[in-house]
């Protein structure tokens, strides 16, 4: 089971995407999804996410794995 905690945007990202071996590149796929829906993003900001953030607090992941599902549940 994903536990529910802080993680750096990287890193959630490479959980999320697992075949991909390119933090950045995972990173950028992860924002691309978030950002497809303008209302999400406006609640993830509201939550405290930053462009310049290095990590996902807990509610900002729980809110991601809500939206998207658990990492690995869509690849």
């Amino acid at each position: 089971m994903f536990k529910i905690k802080s993680y750096g945007k990287s890193e959630l990202a490479l959980l999320m995407f697992p075949k991909m071996s390119n933090p950045n590149t995972a990173q950028d796929k992860l924002l691309r999804w978030i950002k497809k829906d303008p209302s999400f993003h406006h609640r993830l900001v509201s939550l405290g996410s930053t462009k310049d953030a290095n990590d996902y607090n807990p509610l900002q992941v729980r809110l991601i794995v809500e939206r998207f599902g658990a990492p690995g549940e869509y690849e």
